[in-house]
């Protein structure tokens, strides 16, 4: 219901025009680091020196060494050689250390900086977004990012250096034959114009269907169940497959503007060896210039090539980067529709009154809540009932302010939840969901998820009064065991405990039940319901119906369709009537108005407190 406009993989913008602004926000990660970029700058120069020096070596050796016979000169001019070697090796090898050390700094910032803001979005964004193109933009672009800044940049660094001295040395030894090998300069840029254009765009497309495959990849994964049960293995393959293919295809396609840019390049190149060679040697034949200055030249020209091929390579992978920052910076710039506004103050310690007035709030422009308006005391249970889609799970999650509503106020204890922080409103919040999500690792750190500080003791009678203690002790480690991801090696059942055990420790004012005991067979339900007794009391509880036990008890019934309040009162009440709610009763729980499960909200999964 609200989805945004997208492909599978590809974040709205994939078209979007190139953005140069990319590289400068890149490079601002570098900031940090001015010193050692300084360093290796300085670095670059000496190994870039001694790099060049070949060649004036070259003709030192033919011209003062072989022409007048002098071996001195040459063994001289030999060590000299191997020594500017040993410094081109040297400066290289702590050059690339100190660079790749400021580029994996820097992307450990980017990585943290995207995560806070994963953290920071609304519901709403995961809803518009597959998780695999999330996780794409993470892994994937960031590695792609990682190779620019830490081996891209110190290539373009070295290559630049050692082309304004190729230039100079070549300037000084003749100034007729450096400006034959400028003349093919304006070929040059010519080509790089024609290939680059192509290049980004193929790079953009690489990028978005790299995308496309991680979503295809976590969707399949997450419903490998359903594929087993339906069996839908050979289609499911077959889509991988056409999405696989399809990013091959771009992959190749972008492979083969590089590759028919490069013989371009050897082939102007070779163009200006030719014409050095021709020019040069006509100036020997006529005095006007050594041999060894020839060769010196000659030596020159090729190597004044490969940093501007190595400059060409460069401009091709910061297309690649510019698809992927442009992606990622489409992350970081996605408007945090749910913030602290500017004057938002701490909600002090409540009592757990809630109020709804009027409220109204949409998803892409349908109505499903409609002027809600009602009123919950401290300590009151309240019960949410109501068909399919009728908005009872849209109204605990404008509570909880994973929305704003659209119009209308939600208050507690007389605050406006708008006027507070998020923070603290959710941390005198506690929320069951259906859904019992747990986090890779092991039971005690699920149970103290939402209240670190808690003590061993506290864990253990959080445990025993919603019946999970005797599970947990019969399991190999106890509360130490790992449950796998998601809670893989419990029972559906046992992870709804867990979730219980967290959402009593983080000691919520009010407390939220989504379908709580949909998961928990009879037994377990009746077990726990005692406890449950015990784990509301006191607290202002909001319950949505799964099952009539945990409606029968409540002191206030609000009946839900279509968006709007239809009937609200206590159990017996609203059987007198013998209006929907009665039809529900009747019908049973869930019978067939099946109550709501939650709109496609993958990520509001377990908020039973932060921090305390």
């Amino acid at each position: 219901m609200m989805s945004g406009r997208m492909s599978l993989g590809r974040f709205e913008g994939d078209a979007a025009a190139y953005n140069p602004q990319v590289t400068r926000r890149l490079l601002a990660y570098l900031a940090p680091h001015k010193r050692m970029i300084a360093a290796s700058i300085v670095l670059v120069s000496i190994g870039s020196g001694a790099n060049v020096a070949g060649p004036l070596l070259l003709k030192l050796g033919i011209d003062e060494g072989i022409a007048k016979n002098d071996f001195d000169t040459l063994s001289t001019i030999g060590a000299i050689y191997l020594l500017t070697l040993f410094v081109m090796w040297a400066g290289t090898y702590f050059q690339v250390r100190i660079s790749a050390t400021i580029g994996q700094a820097s992307l450990l910032r980017l990585r943290n900086d995207l995560f806070a803001k994963l953290n920071r979005l609304s519901l709403s964004y995961f809803t518009r977004h597959p998780l695999g193109a999330i996780m794409s933009r993470i892994t994937n672009d960031v590695d792609v990012i990682s190779e620019f800044v830490t081996m891209g940049v110190v290539s373009l660094v070295t290559d630049v250096f050692i082309l304004i001295i190729i230039v100079i040395m070549m300037f000084v030894l003749d100034v007729k034959l450096a400006l034959v090998t400028l003349t093919m300069l304006p070929v040059m840029w010519v080509a790089s114009r024609f290939f680059s254009a192509k290049a980004r765009t193929a790079f953009r497309e690489v990028r978005s269907t790299v995308g496309d495959v991680y979503a295809n990849l976590q969707e399949s994964i997450d419903g490998v169940r359903v594929t087993q049960s339906f069996g839908r293995e050979r289609t499911n393959a077959s889509r991988f497959r056409d999405t696989n293919r399809a990013t091959m295809q771009a992959s190749v396609r972008a492979g083969a503007i590089v590759s028919g840019f490069i013989p371009v390049i050897d082939t102007i190149s070779a163009v200006a060896t030719a014409l050095v060679i021709v020019v040069g040697g006509s100036l020997v034949v006529g005095g006007d210039t050594s041999t060894g200055t020839l060769v010196a030249f000659i030596a020159l020209v090729a190597r004044f090539f490969q940093p501007i091929q190595q400059l060409t390579r460069f401009y091709n992978q910061l297309q690649s980067t510019m698809a992927a920052g442009e992606k990622i910076f489409e992350l970081m710039d996605e408007p945090e529709e749910i913030s602290d506004s500017p004057s938002a103050t701490e909600l002090p310690p409540i009592t757990g009154r809630v109020e709804f007035d009027d409220v109204t709030f949409a998803y892409d422009g349908a109505d499903v809540l409609r002027d809600v308006s009602f009123t919950a005391e401290p300590g009151q249970r309240v019960a949410l009932v109501g068909p399919t889609g009728a908005g009872k799970t849209t109204t605990i999650n404008l509570l909880a302010r994973f929305y704003d509503a659209d119009a209308g106020e939600v208050r507690i204890d007389g605050h406006p939840i708008r006027s507070v922080t998020q923070k603290s409103l959710r941390r005198q919040l506690g929320i069951v969901p259906q859904d019992s999500y747990l986090f890779s690792g092991s039971i005690y750190q699920n149970i103290v998820f939402g209240r670190p500080d808690a003590s061993e003791r506290e864990v253990i009678d959080a445990a025993k009064a919603v019946g999970a203690h005797d599970f947990i002790e019969e399991l190999s480690n106890g509360y130490q065991t790992d449950v796998r991801e998601r809670g893989a090696r419990l029972s559906v059942g046992q992870r709804q405990l867990i979730c219980f055990a967290r959402a009593l420790l983080a000691d919520p004012r009010i407390l939220i039940l989504d379908e709580a005991t949909s998961s928990v067979d009879a037994r377990t339900e009746r077990a726990i319901q005692a406890a449950l007794e015990r784990v509301m009391e006191g607290r202002t509880s909001f319950v949505i119906a799964h099952r009539l036990a945990t409606v029968r008890g409540a002191d206030l019934i609000l009946v839900f369709q279509d968006g709007e309040i239809v009937e609200r009162g206590a159990h017996a009440e609203l059987l007198a009537r013998r209006e929907l709610y009665y039809k529900l009763y009747t019908t049973g729980f869930p019978g067939k108005d099946q109550v709501e499960t939650a709109p496609v909200e993958p990520t509001m999964l377990v908020r039973p407190r932060w921090g305390r």
